[in-house]
């Protein structure tokens, strides 16, 4: 695990932060400060091994160096509050389900010829662009889930439900609707919402957790039989 990527990481993370201003109440900080790391990590990704066991263990600890990340920034902007224990527990989850992606994506753009940089960039930029546009589907995917409320009352409720944003925000007892730049510019933020309990949120992201260990183990394993290599070796 290469340091050096971490510190970027770091450093990257708290230019994004000062530039968009340390000016809100803690919540948003530690929320902005995981949203931050949570886009730019897969970035930064060091890119696969050779072995199966190598690459879970890379994805878990990258997971956990970037969970650092952003706890740290977080208590640099705003100090240790109650909720930011929880809301980095979120974090690590998403950070799992993302950078699990990030290297089956690797994985499958080296199966056809790309090369490794090549591949862990691909795979990086894709999940980050992934990322971005579930976290924003409270703005623009708003105005049609407010059209079909009239006749899916659900509607409303699982267009928020659905983005990693609103999780991290639940995770750390963040009105998303009510901060100041949502509420002028999604119209979400005007209609009758719930948000998804945390129970709920926990179950969703260990179950997705699971899954994609096992999907991942199965076709390595398919992979490693076929070439017949050590690719599931220490």
């Amino acid at each position: 695990m290469s340091v050096a990527r971490g510190a970027m990481l770091f450093v990257a993370t708290l230019l994004v932060l000062l530039a968009f201003g340390a000016d809100l109440q803690p919540s948003a900080l530690y929320l902005m400060s995981s949203c931050t790391v949570a886009l730019l990590a897969p970035l930064f990704w060091p890119g696969s091994v050779a072995t199966v066991r190598g690459t879970m263990r890379r994805v878990l600890l990258w997971s956990a160096a970037a969970c650092a990340v952003a706890t740290l920034a977080a208590v640099a902007l705003a100090g240790v509050g109650p909720a930011l224990l929880y809301g980095s527990a979120m974090l690590a989850m998403i950070l799992l389900v993302s950078h699990s992606w990030v290297a089956a994506l690797e994985r499958r753009w080296l199966r056809h010829g790309e090369d490794g940089r090549s591949a862990r960039d691909l795979a990086g930029r894709s999940v980050t662009l992934a990322l971005a546009a579930l976290g924003s589907l409270p703005l623009w995917l708003g105005p049609m889930a407010e059209q079909l409320s009239a006749g899916h009352p659900s509607t409303i409720d699982t267009v928020l439900g659905i983005s990693p944003l609103t999780h991290l925000a639940v995770a750390y007892g963040n009105d998303l609707l009510r901060n100041a730049w949502l509420y002028q510019h999604s119209n979400l933020a005007g209609l009758q919402a719930d948000y998804p309990d945390s129970i709920s949120l926990v179950w969703a992201y260990a179950g997705a957790g699971i899954l994609l260990g096992g999907v991942a183990l199965q076709v390595w394993r398919r992979e490693a039989a076929a070439r017949n290599d050590p690719f599931l070796e220490k």
